[in-house]
């Protein structure tokens, strides 16, 4: 009893300093910056924001399986319940033409550590983002997150994002979407057995008014049940986005082959914005090196190829 007690109190301050500054997540009334004008709802710009190949493979399922680099772009609670330091360098790449905007893409780095400090671990990343005239905006993304592990079974994380992603400006109006400010995420996981984890998510918690960071606020499970196999589920819902809440959700699997090569597969739907995406990811570790692809392919629709390139290496 004293046990589950204890848990049970864990729980509840976890949850209390992870979403104390969730203002309710309730619809904002200004039009999201870059949403004015659009006309099909596949058209209205995505959210643009760190990824990574475990991530975007995954499709709509990495977010409560997610650790280190991952777990700091998705659910920074996970970053301290597993002890690793990594240091990647990526880049995110939508290939395109002049008609339909031009190629996007960002290079950065990331460092996430869980084994300097005990129960405690941060990370940090920082990209530039460069896109093709049609999509109107570029800049600069950086974000830092730490995570405490009270107790095996909970983790409580919380992240701080600072990003200056400019659009043009024509006669007095902004001719694509725009962000620049700051806003911060947070986060809760349970593991109530070890091969199964429960997260709770919260996402620009700050309210941006851009279209570039919605607020949005759901959960994810990942189940484990052998080490080299992973399955997991996300729903996320978007307050701001669009004229009335819409859901992103879907799901994915990871299977890791001879302990070095991973390879995933997912689905992905956006309501708000009518797409059907499917995910695929392959990789390669070897030692402390290892390296990352993957893949997001709208089914119809504006039919856009995401892509998400990493090289990793494990300091410990």
């Amino acid at each position: 009893m004293g046990a589950r007690r204890a848990f049970f109190r864990a729980a509840v301050v976890g949850l209390a300093i992870a979403f104390s500054p969730f203002q309710a997540a309730s619809a904002q009334v200004e039009a999201p910056s870059g949403v004015a004008g659009v006309g099909a709802p596949s058209e209205i710009p995505t959210e643009d924001t760190l990824e990574t190949p475990y991530g975007l493979a995954m499709g709509s399922g990495a977010r409560a399986g997610a650790t280190g680099t991952s777990a700091l772009a998705y659910n920074t609670s996970n970053m301290a319940g597993s002890r690793a330091y990594h240091i990647e360098a990526f880049s995110q790449l939508i290939p395109g033409s002049k008609s339909n905007g031009g190629t996007y893409w960002t290079i950065g780095s990331s460092v996430a550590d869980s084994t300097t400090a005990q129960k405690i671990a941060m990370g940090t990343s920082f990209r530039g983002v460069f896109s093709g005239d049609g999509r109107q905006y570029s800049g600069w993304d950086w974000r830092s997150g730490v995570a405490v592990q009270a107790i095996p079974q909970l983790g409580s994380g919380s992240g701080f994002r600072w990003a200056r992603l400019s659009s043009e400006w024509s006669n007095g109006v902004r001719l694509g979407p725009s962000f620049d400010g700051i806003t911060r995420d947070a986060s809760m996981t349970i593991t109530p057995i070890p091969w199964l984890k429960l997260a709770g998510l919260g996402y620009n918690l700050i309210k941006t008014y851009s279209v570039l960071a919605p607020q949005m606020a759901g959960g994810s499970v990942s189940l484990s049940p052998i080490d080299a196999f992973t399955m997991g589920g996300d729903v996320l819902v978007d307050f701001t986005t669009f004229q009335k809440n819409e859901i992103i959700a879907g799901g994915g699997i990871s299977y890791v082959a001879g302990e070095m090569v991973p390879i995933r597969l997912g689905y992905r739907r956006d309501q708000g914005r009518n797409l059907n995406q499917i995910t695929a990811g392959i990789g390669f570790t070897k030692g402390k090196i290892a390296a990352d692809v993957g893949l997001r392919q709208d089914i119809a629709g504006r039919k856009e190829t995401y892509l998400v390139l990493m090289f990793r290496y494990v300091v410990e």
